[in-house]
């Protein structure tokens, strides 16, 4: 049962980390600041201004979609090279990964092994489908504004697409340490720790619109803990290596925090950062009379 506690103390403990964080900055919306400076900074150059008009038109979804998922695949690339690299040199992160698997094999029961089977369905496919589109419901009948719709679809369908290219462009083999079963597929990095952190991310910055700001804490500290479980019980039931799940975890928060900035924060409009550009020119130009 010692698996359990493990799991039970470092959720709890990076979940309320997470929502002391936020409660400290109880006005801050992040994503909103960083859309209103990526909107200065267009309005600041007509070359790049034209361009990302162009492809962030706020009418034209599929020019968002596409730039934003360019922009993550980037990030990630960039950011995973470096632990890539590491892994197929069979450094430090590689022996790191069999001694927790061999640990987790050694001390695995049936009870744990069923917990974890319960735990890691909120990082499963019909896990984050399901919670999504109850909230999804929950905040149309509320707020009855079609982007929060969209903004699921996004996050979803963009974590599985980016999960499932870094997967196979990495091709890691999964761990084989008995009891554990082996499983099929490429291993780095996991998708459900990678679907976790960014859909029950994306839930708590819907369900935190209007809310109190002790209520976002407890949201957003609920959100990372769920992603840290799902993330640990891939690893103790055998199903990933330790790096495969910080790997998704990273991905996925990546790619909430890109899209949650093409939304404007809480904001949750599509096209927030081309709106702001589009404004400024004429709050910033200056009146006739004064020429």
């Amino acid at each position: 049962m010692t698996e359990l506690a493990i799991v039970a103390v470092l959720s709890a403990v990076i979940g309320v980390a997470c929502g002391l964080f936020i409660a400290a900055f109880p006005s801050a919306d992040p994503a909103r600041s960083a859309s209103r400076q990526l909107g200065a900074q267009v309005a600041e150059h007509r070359t790049l201004r034209r361009f990302v008009r162009a492809r962030l038109d706020p009418g034209t979804t599929a020019g968002l979609t596409l730039t934003v998922a360019l922009v993550g695949v980037v990030i990630v690339f960039i950011v995973f090279g470096v632990a890539i690299a590491m892994i197929r040199s069979n450094s430090g992160v590689v022996n790191v990964d069999v001694a927790v698997t061999r640990w987790a094999a050694a001390h695995a029961t049936g009870v744990s092994l069923d917990v974890f089977g319960w735990l890691t369905l909120a990082g499963s496919t019909v896990g984050v489908v399901a919670v999504a589109l109850a909230t999804t419901v929950f905040a149309l009948r509320r707020w009855r504004r079609w982007s929060l719709a969209l903004f699921f679809l996004i996050v979803l369908g963009g974590q599985l697409l980016l999960s499932n290219a870094v997967k196979y462009a990495v091709g890691r083999v999964r761990p084989d340490a008995p009891p554990f079963h082996v499983l099929s597929g490429p291993s780095f990095p996991s998708g459900h720790a990678t679907a976790a952190a960014a859909t029950w991310a994306a839930v708590a910055l819907v369900l935190s619109r209007g809310s109190s700001p002790r209520m976002r804490a407890i949201l957003g500290g609920t959100a990372a803990g769920i992603a840290v479980a799902v993330a640990c019980s891939r690893v103790f039931l055998g199903a990933h290596w330790t790096s495969d799940v910080i790997g998704g975890l990273l991905l996925g928060w990546t790619w909430f925090a890109l899209c949650a900035v093409a939304f404007g924060g809480r904001v949750l409009r599509l096209g927030a950062p081309v709106q702001e550009a589009s404004a400024r020119p004429s709050r910033d130009r200056p009146s006739q009379s004064q020429s």
